[in-house]
């Protein structure tokens, strides 16, 4: 009968034990559980942000549309009105200050690129033809072709030059 008390007591006891591990280790069940819920709800609320702004640029591009359309008819319906309405001379006067008169060019002159040359003469331009060297910062611009003499800086002495392992040449006497 000791046996089966031992035996007995050794299961309660690990039923107590299993039970208060099982309570102190299900608060953080319970927060995991939290943070999962917590994350698709975010998820959640991304999404629709941006459906929501697709929505949104999907409509205004709708609108910009619509209202590029509204003015073009606004416009043909004014140029169909100057043209039954207006004499020829109003024509002409609404017809130079109109956005569409351009000057109307026949298709004998070909329109050719702005060149970057002389016709004259052979080869492009230096990028930097007809400027002016501008300094950048308190220093002048040094012209590398025609140096003049006080343009010329000689680099510092390096002191340290000419000295041999035994610091026979230094020019620091400490000894």
């Amino acid at each position: 009968m000791d046996m089966l008390t031992t035996g007995v007591l050794s299961f309660a006891a690990g039923v107590i034990v299993g039970a208060g591990l099982l309570f102190w280790l299900l608060p953080a069940r319970r927060q995991a559980g939290q943070l999962i819920r917590d994350r698709d709800e975010a998820r959640q609320a991304l999404e629709h942000y941006r459906s929501q702004v697709d929505d949104h640029f999907l409509h205004t591009a709708e609108l910009v549309n619509d209202m590029t359309q509204a003015y073009r008819t606004v416009h043909e319906h004014l140029s169909k009105g100057a043209q039954a309405l207006c004499s020829e001379g109003g024509r002409k006067r609404a017809a130079a200050k109109s956005l569409d008169s351009a000057p109307n060019r026949d298709n004998s002159d070909p329109i050719n690129p702005p060149l970057d040359y002389a016709p004259s003469a052979q080869g492009t331009l230096a990028e930097d033809f007809g400027l002016r060297r501008k300094p950048e910062g308190p220093f002048e611009p040094v012209d590398v072709d025609n140096p003049t003499p006080d343009a010329i800086v000689e680099p510092p002495r390096d002191y340290a030059e000419g000295m041999d392992d035994n610091n026979e040449d230094s020019p620091r006497k400490d000894k």
